[in-house]
């Protein structure tokens, strides 16, 4: 082998280690990037799923609240509706009676 081939195949062996080194850097910088992207992804979505949340719960106490009110609102109406409504001590009497004695009570 001639003095002119050794020094081609020695650039030839330069061009080939550069190329490596080049492959390599890439390697890295493609790893720190995606690392950092995944970073940023996951804080974003730590970031939504927090605001999420946050809504939810929120809109989960508002309905309770709404439905606390709803439900007073409706036992309040039903109490005034029971203590409104006239007692006929004579004739719950005249049917306990009844039904006591075996008879069914009498319309009148």
């Amino acid at each position: 082998m001639s003095s002119k081939d050794h020094d081609l195949l020695d650039k030839l062996f330069d061009v080939e280690k550069k190329a490596e080194a080049l492959v390599a850097d890439a390697r890295t910088e493609s790893d720190r990037r995606i690392a950092a992207a995944k970073e940023r992804a996951e804080a974003d979505f730590s970031a939504a799923y927090e605001a999420a949340v946050k809504e939810a719960n929120s809109n989960k106490a508002a309905a309770v609240a709404s439905t606390a009110a709803e439900y007073e609102k409706a036992i309040s109406a039903f109490r005034g509706s029971i203590e409104s409504t006239p007692v006929d001590e004579a004739s719950f009497r005249a049917s306990c009676d009844s039904a006591l004695a075996g008879s069914a009570p009498s319309k009148k």
